[in-house]
């Protein structure tokens, strides 16, 4: 909403910014103009132009990252726990177009806990998969999976930027079908703080999960870190049918 012309410069860059996001010109991952572009065309102090961003940070507009910049927020991404969608889909659902940063993607021997719950021996090999997933430009999800190597031959090779679970049921005949989900929060430690751009300790939601194809055998087992400030989870649950 416009405000009057008498009201603080920082309100009125305010006003204006945020009219650009809402109108679209600016969208969801955009990187704002510099502090010094914006000192420069409304001819005001950096101090100006910091309050006006601190007011968008706190209306949940923009996102600020020490040595990134300020970008457009993402809205809430609704996670919803009794659906088999990764990211991508997810992303697809809220309008906004999925990226990911492969950070790692190789094959290695499977430790204890991962190989009980892919139902392997222990040290048998697995793929292992670091992504960083981004909705537009922001970080969201910092994901570390591990697949069966001997069901997904090869998979580390291919193109990991989009989805892995449209890659297995394109590729290899193995579609996640079930998955088993426990959600734990957890504070950012500072390497997953400095991925995600949150501060050191920052709330975080760890989601680890165990996906299975239609034969029953597990495919996946992942561990996920969602930004506390960026997830919504949604479950579904329906009472069973009374029996007649």
């Amino acid at each position: 909403m416009a405000r009057h012309a008498d009201v603080p410069k920082w309100a009125q860059i305010e006003d204006a910014l945020a009219a650009r996001i809402g109108g679209g010109e600016l969208r969801v991952g955009d990187r704002l103009p510099a502090e010094r572009e914006l000192c420069d065309q409304w001819r005001v102090s950096r101090g100006t132009i910091r309050q006006a961003m601190q007011a968008l940070e706190a209306r949940g507009l923009v996102e600020r990252g020490v040595g990134r910049g300020t970008f457009v927020a993402a809205g809430k991404v609704e996670v919803r726990l009794s659906d088999v969608a990764g990211f991508t889909e997810q992303m697809a659902r809220a309008g906004v177009q999925a990226h990911a940063r492969v950070l790692r993607a190789g094959v290695s021997t499977a430790p204890e806990q991962v190989a009980a719950a892919l139902e392997l021996d222990a040290g048998a090999p697995v793929v292992r998969i670091e992504r960083l997933r981004l909705a537009g430009k922001l970080p969201l999800t910092l994901e570390d999976s591990w697949i069966p190597s001997a069901r997904f031959p090869g998979i580390e090779e291919l193109d990991l930027r989009g989805s892995i679970y449209a890659l297995m049921r394109d590729l290899y005949g193995h579609a996640p079908v079930r998955v088993v989900e426990s959600l734990e929060p957890v504070v950012a430690q500072r390497h997953s703080a400095e991925l995600l751009g949150v501060a050191t300790g920052s709330a975080l939601m760890l989601v680890e999960r165990t996906a299975f194809d239609a034969d029953g055998v597990a495919v996946e087992y992942a561990h996920d870190l969602h930004r506390g400030d960026r997830a919504r989870f949604v479950v579904e649950a329906a009472a069973p049918l009374p029996v007649s």
